[in-house]
């Protein structure tokens, strides 16, 4: 009897079953926008203002903050005046890290010293502060230190420019480096930092996960921080503004926007001239902000009007703005911050810098407002002449306001003094030639300049270029001692030429810059008692800078604009004039040549008295008549 088995029964699989809370502890929690995250941060009121982070003051940060992790995005970088908020970004960075994002993290700052300040005030006092991330401490006292930050779920490591030791250390998941302007371009002969850092995130970058960020204010054009937004695939953007009145977007530049007016520094829009108010710590303008592109023209940035980009488009994006939008920074405080740089070149540079958020060049030139002004000659004002003048030129710098003019008289022996500096107001869109030339005549070729003995001005030349250019050609037609003069190519190959057609002179401005350059050192080069500030100033403002040409190696010069310059491109073009042929020669020699003096006035009244002989002779002999009771 065959027995039968019983039906084998699978044994039923025993299922885990989880509580909905364990359920959510297991799941990867979805990353937020550090946006959210900066929300959590709380800092310590005693080193801050306020005790957390108000991005309605700051909507220039809301940007560059959203792009924190995201990883498409190697490198960002913030290149931004002092106080406005740039180590707000950096503490950002740290936060998102500690409350969802853990791993290693490197901290570089130009020196130890500053290191240890920056890592205490902006770290480890950001996390005691902070509620959310306090849990994450240890019960070590030295795992908060300058050392280093060692917190329960990762590890925050300081690092120094100047040190490789330091730098040279285990794979980093994000590396942040504060002040890149500090940093040499090179350490020990080997690398700079920003290299360095690459080199510790390069493990990250390979998955996908890594990030890097960069804040400092502007260098020198050419140094370490400057190359890294001339970099392949950078995007670089600046924060533009509306105007409250005819909403035009712009980006508040200070030498364009801030004017005088009513005897304040105002914000003046440049195309419709309303006031940008700063009562409200500039909320009204900046909450409606964007960031634009800007674009490489020659060795300088300028602004653009677009603003239709994708920044996951870019490996790296650096950010711009100036003080002009902080709300840290008055328009008023920041206008005297400018009247106090007038006599020192180095102040300037750094409100160049670290106010205006602007790249300084490598600068060669030797004038400054310091030299200038001991070059002042005591009892001389403006209008008189020196008793040694041989000639006097004029120049004139265009301008759609109106003209800026210097004279200048030229003695024997290079010896040259201002004689006197003024500006014609003429608005280019109500002025026509007829006017133009009014204003020459009375201003300039009619005016008597001097005290005991009467001057009057032999040449004028004036720069031809700028928007009105039709009206000073008409004009140059009427009045025959005005020179009209455009700048030439530096491969020009002689430094002026002549164009018969149109009566016009080509020159290489850039001679004339060197010249005034080299003799603004010498005491022979003098100015009158009352010279202005403003004169002085804008005399100072076109620097000449050292560039290298990175395929030969072969250095040039180049002369750039650092501000308004107007009146010592005028003197310029009172240069010029002793350059240009006369029917007497050219100044240039001929005010060496002994007894040799051209005035137009004396050379006027001896017409004028030969002009009086003449008809004198013509008159018919009355006996006991005088001369002297003729009526002329």
């Amino acid at each position: 009897m065959e027995l039968i088995r019983p039906l084998s029964r699978k044994k039923k699989k025993k299922k885990l079953i989880f509580s909905k809370q364990e359920t959510e502890w297991l799941k990867i929690p979805k990353r937020v926008s550090a946006l959210e995250v900066l929300k959590k941060i709380r800092l310590p009121t005693r080193n801050n203002l306020l005790d957390r982070i108000d991005l309605t003051l700051t909507p220039y940060l809301k940007d560059p903050v959203s792009l924190i992790g995201n990883c498409k995005i190697q490198w960002i970088g913030i290149i931004g005046p002092t106080q406005s908020g740039k180590s707000i970004f950096l503490q950002t960075v740290i936060a998102d890290m500690i409350d969802q994002d853990p791993g290693p993290a490197m901290y570089i700052l130009p020196d130890e010293n500053t290191g240890k300040k920056h890592l205490d005030e902006k770290i480890i006092q950001m996390i005691n502060a902070t509620p959310d991330f306090q849990k994450y401490k240890t019960d070590k006292k030295t795992d908060m230190s300058h050392k280093g930050v060692k917190l329960k779920h990762m590890t925050i490591h300081p690092a120094w420019a100047g040190s490789p030791v330091s730098m040279n250390s285990f794979p980093m998941k994000r590396v942040c480096l504060d002040e890149a302007r500090l940093m040499p371009l090179s350490v020990k002969k080997e690398t700079n930092a920003i290299k360095y850092a690459g080199d510790r995130l390069t493990t990250y970058f390979d998955f996908g996960i890594g990030q890097g960020y960069v804040v400092s204010s502007p260098s020198v054009e050419g140094d370490l921080l400057y190359k890294q937004i001339d970099k392949e695939n950078t995007l670089y953007v600046s924060w533009q503004v509306p105007c409250p009145e005819c909403r035009e977007y712009q980006e508040l530049d200070f030498f364009k926007n801030i004017k005088i007016k009513d005897g304040e520094a105002k914000c003046i829009c440049v195309h419709c001239g309303a006031v940008f108010e700063d009562k409200d710590k500039k909320r009204s303008f900046n909450r409606h902000g964007k960031y634009v592109k800007l674009k490489k023209v020659g060795n300088k940035w300028e602004p653009t009007n677009d603003d239709n980009f994708d920044y996951g488009d870019y490996q790296r994006v650096f950010f711009n703005w100036s003080s002009l939008v902080s709300p840290f920074r008055s328009f008023k405080r920041i206008w005297n911050e400018f009247k106090q740089t007038k006599d020192s070149i180095h102040d300037y540079r750094n409100f160049w810098q670290c106010w205006l958020a602007k790249f300084w060049i490598d600068d060669k030139s030797r004038t400054s407002t310091v030299i200038l002004k001991n070059h002042v000659m005591e009892g001389m004002f403006k209008g008189d002449v020196p008793s040694w003048c041989r000639v006097l030129t004029a120049g004139v710098d265009t301008q759609n306001p109106g003209f800026y003019v210097t004279v200048r008289a030229h003695g024997s022996e290079r010896r040259t003094h201002l004689v006197d500096h003024f500006f014609i107001r003429c608005p280019m869109e109500i002025a026509n030639y007829d006017e133009i030339a009014k204003h020459f005549k009375n201003s300039i070729f009619n005016r008597v300049f001097g005290l005991t003995t009467k001057w009057k001005i032999a040449l004028c030349a004036i720069d031809s270029g700028g928007k009105r250019t039709k009206q000073v050609y008409e004009a140059a037609r009427l009045l025959p001692r005005l020179i009209l003069v455009k700048g030439a190519h530096e491969s020009a190959r002689t430094t002026i030429t002549y164009n018969k057609d149109i009566n016009l002179y080509h020159v290489r401005t850039s001679e004339y810059l060197e010249e005034t350059d080299a003799r603004s050192v010498d005491n022979i080069f003098t100015f009158p008692e009352d010279t202005s500030d403003e004169f002085f100033t804008q005399y100072c403002a076109v620097r000449k800078t050292q560039f290298t040409d990175k395929k030969t190696n072969r250095e040039y010069s180049v002369w750039r604009k650092m501000g308004q310059n107007d009146y010592r491109m005028a003197d310029v073009h009172s240069f010029i004039c002793l350059d240009i042929p006369t029917d007497l020669g050219v100044f240039r020699h001929l005010v060496d040549v002994p007894d040799f003096k051209f005035n137009p006035y004396e050379n006027e009244r001896k017409v004028a008295e030969r002009r009086i002989q003449r008809t004198v002779e013509e008159i018919p002999v009355v006996e006991d008549f005088e001369i002297s009771n003729y009526n002329w």
